[in-house]
């Protein structure tokens, strides 16, 4: 209903007669002792009351579907050692969530961070079981690289600088990009180009905690990808952080998985991974960044 706003095709959508869907609806009104569908007028709407039993109805759902993957990855079959590689960019957000999850999985547990090239190398010596990464090699079989999220690009400023637009930046502000050697810092380049957005002073950096801190001290601006404000939340008070660009680019991140683990145990994890970060974190980083969309 909340969606429809209709009876007749809630019921459609539900595959129950009209007359169903009604009784169930009147049933929870009189449960709750509240009105939930505002009847008069046509399409027909949810009351407050019924917005908030829709919100908390999803909420509850999610959180089932969370524990049935739970239990059902905790009755999976356990492997000896487990290997993770994971992007530095994103280290903050999913190392953690690997350690809780993870470590009465394996009777030994080894998660690994760094850049895309090293990590690639570890993972084709044999050397990772599974690899969080924005790089997929060419030849790399599909149901051993299964994308997780979209990962868009995002403007983050000092927040002294709220009211510039994107374009005032450019000509105002210094710019603060990743080094040209990193696959990020390339392909922020070739969306400059794209655009023949010319930057000035600029400062190039190694790593994203660097970078985010030189904008919040008022350095000046950069482009990053929307996961890393997970690892920098504490800062919001000081960066303004919103999407460029129509949210047009963004980067994809993979999970990569070795021929060794059964499909089962890599299928578990894609699903808690997959979750966590579609939920959890995105609802995290909104919280803290209500300007940006994923």
């Amino acid at each position: 209903m909340g969606k429809t706003r209709s009876f007749s095709a809630a019921a459609q959508q539900l595959q129950l007669s009209q007359a169903a869907v009604s009784q169930n609806i009147a049933k929870l009104e009189e449960s709750y002792g509240v009105l939930l569908v505002q009847r008069q007028n046509r399409p027909v709407r949810l009351t407050q009351a019924g917005k908030k039993l829709l919100e908390l109805g999803q909420s509850w759902l999610l959180q089932a579907v969370h524990m049935q993957n739970f239990l059902q990855f905790s009755h999976s079959s356990q492997v000896k050692h487990l290997r993770i590689g994971i992007i530095d960019s994103i280290t903050s957000v999913l190392a953690p969530f690997i350690v809780e999850n993870f470590s009465d999985r394996a009777q030994t547990l080894h998660v690994q961070s760094g850049v895309i090239s090293s990590l690639d190398s570890s993972f084709n010596a044999g050397e990772l079981d599974l690899l969080v990464s924005t790089h997929v090699a060419s030849g790399t079989p599909a149901c051993r690289a299964s994308l997780l999220v979209q990962d868009p690009y995002v403007l983050i400023a000092p927040s002294i600088h709220a009211r510039l637009t994107f374009n005032e930046m450019v000509q105002q502000l210094s710019y603060i990009g990743y080094d040209r050697r990193s696959q990020i810092g390339r392909r922020i380049e070739s969306i400059f180009q794209k655009h023949d957005i010319t930057v000035n002073n600029t400062l190039y950096v190694d790593s994203f905690d660097t970078l985010s801190k030189l904008v919040a001290s008022g350095v000046g601006w950069g482009l990053i990808s929307a996961f890393s404000l997970q690892g920098i939340t504490a800062l919001s008070p000081h960066l303004i952080v919103r999407n460029v660009f129509d949210g047009r680019y963004s980067r994809n991140i993979y999970l990569l998985s070795n021929s060794a683990l059964a499909q089962d145990f890599v299928e578990h994890t894609r699903v808690m991974f997959q979750e966590f970060l579609k939920e959890t974190v995105r609802r995290g980083i909104q919280q803290h960044f209500p300007l940006i969309t994923f």
